[in-house]
């Protein structure tokens, strides 16, 4: 699975939101599988550089959102309540 997504999407979506071209190293989960094994096998992936893997992600399990902010410094994930105006 992981090398299918990789070669589907090489580049970290994170990273791609902010403009910036990083390659993805990590097969990720989008919605966190807890040990659901149809999620875990059937579940959407998305393609993320370690970094923000180990990072961003984790903060957004958090918080429910990502703290990534484009190159303006606005806050680049719609769930983010700067963006409900």
């Amino acid at each position: 699975m992981r090398r299918a997504q990789l070669a589907a999407f090489p580049l970290c979506v994170f990273c791609l939101a902010r403009e910036l071209t990083r390659a993805a190293t990590v097969a990720d989960h989008v919605t966190p599988h807890r040990g659901d094994d149809d999620l875990f096998w059937n579940g959407p992936l998305q393609s993320l550089c370690k970094r923000c893997h180990d990072k961003a992600k984790q903060l957004e399990e958090i918080h429910g959102h990502t703290l990534e902010l484009d190159v303006t410094g606005w806050p680049i994930d719609p769930r983010h309540r700067a963006n409900h105006a």
